[in-house]
């Protein structure tokens, strides 16, 4: 998208602490003319400066042990940095992008800024400047005390690996720490909002907001938001002001790779009827398909864990595609994805039984799932 847009003319831009987005990984900033990541400041005495310190043996072991990191590794100072890019600077990231937003449209100039907020991901900082939890309670102190030992081991997949437990106590401190950063998230998108508001910044700009994945907390034995296509990871917020269209409520399931066509439509001002935004187009396209590849630098994760997965979603009924065989799961009766039935090909259509302009997509969607590739058990067998 960042190339096409800026094929045009442009302004692209990504903003974010994500490590992902630095320019070490071939092609995925490809197409962005800027590329701003702003990073917390850390005191040289504080207690949070003494909790990195401490963590840092772990945090090397979590850059070894990770699939993550490849390129990072023989950079000497990438720890340090890593250590700051653990704290929250969100709204450094969404001040940047106000600030960028009123220069732009001040200059006439059209513009993609893709903002990936960072403070609600692992490892959830439960306060707006630091990883720590504020100190009011008994609970409070032992959270600070769990998290040093806790989250290294969570960051490198232990969870994927054989004989991995987390006591009760250290899913509470986790589920804490998220909700407290969720919460967090939430009024600093609405001062953003506000603020590009009452600033008229939003008059002419398509704004969403989403997430990429969603976040386990030992739901089917999983951490984090991999080796699954559960809907604790899949089901994720998706909100869009389009400046020509009114505001309502969609219950239809969608699927965010179709944000890329309705992205280019604004930026390339075309019509939107051909989105998702359209109720035609959600009619016609009422499938989402998910995917999931493995982490092959878990190599020894359980072998259910190596594998690729793929499922087809509608509203009633969810398809999932493992290389043990296709499991249909349904989530009126089935919210927590608990009971799945094994099918057949044949039977598994029984349960979409779509029909008309969608009919073509059901079985585009039911080839996609069979001709899934799962790909290689590579790695020690556990």
């Amino acid at each position: 998208m960042a190339e096409i847009l800026a094929g045009e003319g442009v302004h692209t831009e990504v903003v974010s602490r994500n490590f992902l987005f630095d320019g070490s990984i071939p092609g995925l900033t490809r197409g962005f003319c800027a590329n701003t990541r702003p990073l917390a400041e850390v005191e040289r005495v504080s207690p949070l400066a003494l909790v990195l310190a401490l963590s840092r043996p772990r945090s090397r072991r979590l850059l070894r042990s990770t699939g993550f990191f490849q390129a990072h590794r023989a950079k000497r100072d990438f720890l340090a940095t890593y250590s700051r890019g653990l704290l929250p600077a969100d709204e450094l990231v969404l001040g940047h992008t106000l600030a960028r937003i009123d220069a732009l449209r001040r200059q006439g100039k059209s513009f993609f800024i893709f903002c990936n907020l960072y403070d609600v991901h692992w490892p959830y900082p439960p306060q707006r400047h630091s990883v720590l939890s504020a100190i009011s309670s008994v609970d409070d102190l032992v959270d600070n005390l769990l998290f040093p030992w806790v989250l290294p081991a969570i960051g490198a997949h232990a969870y994927l690996r054989p004989g991995f437990r987390l006591g009760e106590r250290s899913k509470q401190m986790l589920r804490s720490r998220y909700r407290a950063a969720v919460e967090l998230m939430d009024a600093k998108l609405a001062h953003f909002y506000r603020e590009a508001s009452a600033s008229g910044l939003l008059e002419d700009t398509l704004l969403i907001l989403t997430s990429d994945h969603g976040e386990a907390f030992g739901e089917h034995e999983l951490y984090l938001h991999d080796a699954s296509v559960y809907d604790t990871h899949l089901h994720v917020p998706l909100w869009i002001r389009h400046p020509e269209i009114g505001g309502g409520v969609i219950e239809d399931v969608v699927t965010t790779r179709d944000l890329f066509s309705v992205i280019r439509a604004a930026g390339l001002g075309e019509s939107h009827e051909s989105t998702l935004l359209s109720e035609e187009y959600r009619e016609a396209n009422p499938i989402a398909l998910a995917e999931h590849f493995h982490y092959a630098g878990v190599q020894d994760a359980l072998p259910k864990y190596r594998q690729n997965l793929v499922a087809a979603i509608t509203r009633d009924a969810k398809l999932v595609g493992r290389r043990e065989g296709l499991t249909v799961f349904q989530p009126d009766s089935d919210p927590r994805e608990e009971r799945g039935v094994p099918v057949d090909a044949e039977r598994a259509r029984t349960f979409f039984g779509l029909s008309g302009a969608a009919r073509s997509g059901q079985e585009e969607a039911l080839s996609h799932v069979m001709g899934w590739d799962y790909g290689s058990l590579s790695g020690p067998a556990a």
